[in-house]
């Protein structure tokens, strides 16, 4: 938990929630996860709009991804694009970088020689576009970057942290491998917060966690699970037992790989049914009404604040049911 501060904040209201990722400009520090059943050209257009970002899934031909892509552009909103390591890529980036702000990496392992090779080719053809690269867990990953990639394009990118903190996840359980997300972003800024841009992204599952990741020094988050299930999440509404639901789909999950038409080998991710929620306005105005609250107990107006005064206290697992509401 983050210790309350002495604050002089006339109102949660004067919390100034603005950020940048990899030179990109937000009003709000929250990004919309490129998973297939969260982020499409509708999600992406009502993100933009409260100051978000959205990021367009590549689960799809590279065609219908640059469709959706120009039409958040159209629209006049900030969009991101997602690419793999695989042989499409240039084709992704030529279809999609002249409508789009900032494209995305998207790899399950990112610290991977596949990467390395990439991003060398990347900064060769592609200076003039922000990048997001993702996913990394360690101090270790993300220096290793750094010291490759040219010092002039350093603020034009982004690492996203952190490996299987999702909750359709199951990369931890299936592998061994991972780092809990807080303690990766806190890892990674503490060794090269000054040098790049971090996004928290994975396990985050309310206003508090969003609060807690920008404290430990993400300048923006990522969200998957709390943007599913609402209105401008792809996928149709599904009724069971008088209960709305929506489909919501982890990645590397069968239904991921089916859309990409892969083998469902080496799955890593789940899918799950999620109530409805109705518009996202209604769901990130609720979670932003909580980040300025914590703004307040912290004694910070600003992302930068936060982030410089900031303490953490562990607690035990008494201390977190205690946190919870136990009046009854």
């Amino acid at each position: 938990m983050l210790v309350p501060r002495y604050s002089e904040m006339n109102s949660r209201g004067d919390a100034d929630l603005s950020t940048s990722v990899a030179g990109v400009p937000l009003r709000i520090p929250i990004i919309a996860a490129n998973m297939s059943s969260v982020c499409e050209e509708t999600m992406s257009i009502a993100l933009g709009e409260m100051g978000g970002l959205g990021i367009i899934h590549r689960m799809c031909s590279v065609e219908r991804e640059a469709k959706m892509v120009k039409a958040v552009h159209d629209a006049g909103q900030q969009v991101g694009f997602s690419i793999g390591v695989g042989s499409d890529w240039r084709d992704r980036m030529e279809a999609c970088r002249r409508f789009a702000s900032i494209v995305c990496l998207d790899v399950a392992h990112g610290h991977h020689r596949r990467v390395v090779e990439l991003l060398a080719e990347y900064f060769q053809a592609y200076q003039d576009c922000p990048i997001v690269v993702g996913q990394i867990a360690t101090a270790k990953a993300a220096g290793m970057f750094i010291q490759g990639i040219p010092e002039k394009y350093h603020r034009t990118v982004a690492f996203k942290t952190s490996i299987g903190g999702g909750s359709l996840c199951t990369t931890r359980i299936m592998t061994g491998f991972g780092v809990p997300t807080l303690q990766a972003i806190s890892d990674i800024h503490e060794a090269h917060g000054h040098a790049i841009s971090i996004i928290g992204d994975g396990g985050i599952k309310n206003s508090g966690d969003i609060v807690k990741s920008l404290a430990a020094g993400a300048d923006a988050v990522m969200l998957g699970h709390l943007l599913a299930g609402t209105d401008e999440a792809p996928g149709n509404i599904i009724k069971a037992n008088d209960v709305l639901y929506k489909v919501y789909r982890g990645s590397a999950s069968f239904g991921d790989k089916a859309l990409r038409g892969e083998e469902t080998r080496n799955v890593e991710g789940e899918e799950a049914l999620v109530p409805y929620k109705g518009s996202v306005q209604r769901v990130v105005s609720g979670l932003l009404d909580g980040v300025r609250s914590g703004f307040s107990y912290g004694g910070a107006s600003s992302i930068h604040e936060l982030q410089e005064h900031a303490e953490f206290v562990e607690i035990t697992a008494h201390g977190f049911a205690e946190s919870l509401p136990h009046g009854k």
